[in-house]
């Protein structure tokens, strides 16, 4: 009796062992296919960042509104990127626990981090954009709406000087594409949508240029008695 009781024992025992080894393949696939639908995610983020995230707003309030916007968009990139790693963390220890290798991590990981540089880096051009789009539109608008006497209340010109030449950085900037570490090239939108965004820059520019024309003279604009 005592030997049956052991082999039954033997026999459960195997038996938890093999449920157990059959739940942790179960959780390994599981891992494998969400660590890869969490590349494929952080892919369109890096995709819609590139083909919608092209404005720079027509004023600077709405520029700091897009800014905005856009760092709530980063966390959800951050979030993702966080949960791929989590699961791929988690891989390894199953397959080390199942004494089996990966189908996909050994991939998976390489794709995910290469994704994620491409989408900081695709990020952090476009903080660049908007922030100095939001120096832009803040000068500007503090420049056409004091309406001052004389050009001497501006430095000799100099902001208006200091307006165009960062409105021009800006306008360079928008032609220039983001480049990722393996060498290829990716820009923001199309031509179109990057001559839509840069409009606006363009309007306020004549504004700046025109109002620095009529305070250099004054005579030009005074009414004839």
């Amino acid at each position: 009796m005592e030997d049956m009781q052991l082999r039954k024992q033997r026999c459960e025992d195997m038996v938890d062992v093999r449920r157990l080894k059959m739940l942790q393949m179960v959780q390994l696939f599981k891992c494998e296919e969400d660590a890869a639908q969490a590349v494929e995610w952080l892919s369109e983020l890096l995709d819609a960042l590139l083909k919608t995230h092209i404005r720079l707003g027509d004023d600077a309030q709405e520029t700091k509104v897009l800014l905005e916007k856009h760092r709530k968009f980063v966390d959800v990139a951050q979030s993702t990127y966080d949960y791929g790693r989590q699961l791929l963390q988690a891989t390894v220890v199953l397959c080390q626990s199942l004494r089996c290798s990966s189908r996909s991590s050994g991939d998976t990981l390489p794709r995910l981090n290469r994704v994620w540089k491409q989408f900081t880096l695709t990020s952090e051009e476009r903080v660049q954009r908007l922030e100095t789009a939001v120096a832009f539109h803040s000068s500007a608008e503090k420049i056409l709406q004091e309406c001052p006497e004389q050009p001497e209340a501006f430095n000799e010109m100099e902001q208006f000087d200091e307006i165009e030449a960062v409105g021009k950085s800006l306008l360079d900037r928008l032609t220039v594409p983001v480049v990722y570490p393996d060498g290829s090239e990716q820009y923001f939108g199309s031509p179109s949508d990057m001559a839509s965004a840069a409009e606006h820059i363009r309007e306020k520019m004549k504004l700046v240029s025109l109002k620095k024309q009529q305070l250099r003279q004054p005579e030009a604009t005074t009414p004839e008695s």
